[in-house]
């Protein structure tokens, strides 16, 4: 990461709290896939916090699309982060509090410290506590799209931002790209690209669905904080309107969640989503068990080329390790998808780990 910007963040911190406050000590925290980086700043004096975190700005645009794949359809003023969490926070998620922003001047913002127990490390800390856990999470989540339903707000760049075709394609093709082509340190040849393209296309159809709730794009058990008994949501960013069954299938199929997570607790948990959709007045239509199974694929075929490109491209290392697990997932889902053995096969000869009996 880069040099912690200690001068940029005393100024900050004298912004936020007064200028008889202090940073005592300066920590990087772990972070996550994208060039920002954050830090832990022990505090003293004025009415501080005992600690805060600044999230530091990387090479991505100040403002503007937070993903790399958004191609410019929304021109921001302000950090999407910001935009986001003003609507998350009026409607009463635990976001972190924004105690400073200085993204226009010093490339950084300084966050309320939600701690560093994800519902990951809580769950397995205390096993026993799994199906509470993550039922929790799955009430936020169905209470974060009845929300959205309900009080939308064009302000909000979430809701002018599609998971569309458009985007679920691009997904695809990171995938090809990168999951095969950067694997194989050599680009695929146009046809060969355009036949897999031409073959992934029926993992694309439940984007078309006009029938839409906010979604986080990244509600995974590491994304979801517990402090002081209460969820908090990080790393919101990138939200936007897209298929009601997403986030419930990164959240329950992340590539380390079956740990925790076995088939009959991810059955009960799909099923109190649906109930806790029902309860508010909103519930969930058509086939939601084959919306999970093909975003859940999807999504793991995404994250597969997105290992590849961050650690062979971008020179990050350690995703290629965490392969094996999203295989895994990718794998389950095919075998609950049946129709889409054609595709499987297609796949196989480039991906062999994607093979029935490769684990």
């Amino acid at each position: 990461m880069a040099p912690i910007p200690h001068e940029s963040l005393a100024h900050a911190v004298r912004a936020a709290f007064g200028d008889q406050t202090a940073i005592v000590t300066a920590s990087v925290v772990t972070g996550d896939a994208s060039s920002r980086s954050y830090v832990r700043l022990a505090l003293r004096g004025g009415a501080a916090p005992a600690t805060v975190v600044a999230m530091v700005l990387g090479t991505e645009q100040r403002f503007g699309p937070g993903a790399d794949e958004f191609a410019g359809p929304i021109v921001d003023h302000e950090l999407p982060f910001v935009n986001v969490a003003r609507w998350l926070a009026a409607h009463g998620f635990a976001v972190p509090t924004i105690h400073h922003d200085a993204a226009a001047t010093d490339r950084l913002l300084l966050l309320e410290d939600v701690g560093e127990t994800s519902l990951w490390a809580a769950a397995s800390a205390r096993p026993g506590d799994t199906e509470a856990l993550f039922g929790a999470a799955v009430d936020l989540l169905a209470a974060l799209q009845v929300a959205s339903v309900r009080t939308p707000d064009a302000a909000c760049r979430a809701f002018r931002q599609r998971f569309d075709l458009r985007l679920a394609r691009w997904e695809l093709e990171h995938f090809v790209e990168h999951g095969i082509g950067t694997r194989q340190a050599r680009p695929l040849a146009p046809d060969v690209r355009t036949s897999l393209l031409a073959a992934l296309e029926p993992l694309a159809a439940p984007f078309a669905d006009d029938d839409r709730v906010l979604v986080h794009r990244d509600f995974m058990a590491w994304n979801i904080h517990v402090q002081d008994g209460r969820l908090r949501l990080i790393d919101f960013q990138d939200a936007l309107l897209g298929p009601d069954a997403y986030d419930l299938a990164a959240l329950l199929t992340d590539r380390t969640t079956s740990t925790l997570v076995e088939a009959p607790l991810e059955r009960a948990l799909i099923e109190r989503f649906q109930r806790a959709r029902a309860a508010a007045g909103l519930p969930v239509v058509g086939d939601l068990a084959a919306r999970y199974r093909a975003c859940a694929l999807h999504r793991a075929l995404k994250v597969i080329g997105r290992f590849y490109f961050l650690e062979r491209v971008l020179g990050k290392p350690g995703y290629l390790a965490y392969l094996p697990g999203v295989y895994a997932v990718a794998r389950r889902m095919f075998d609950a998808l049946p129709a889409l053995a054609p595709v499987r096969q297609r796949l196989v000869g480039w991906v062999p780990e994607l093979a029935p009996d490769a684990s």
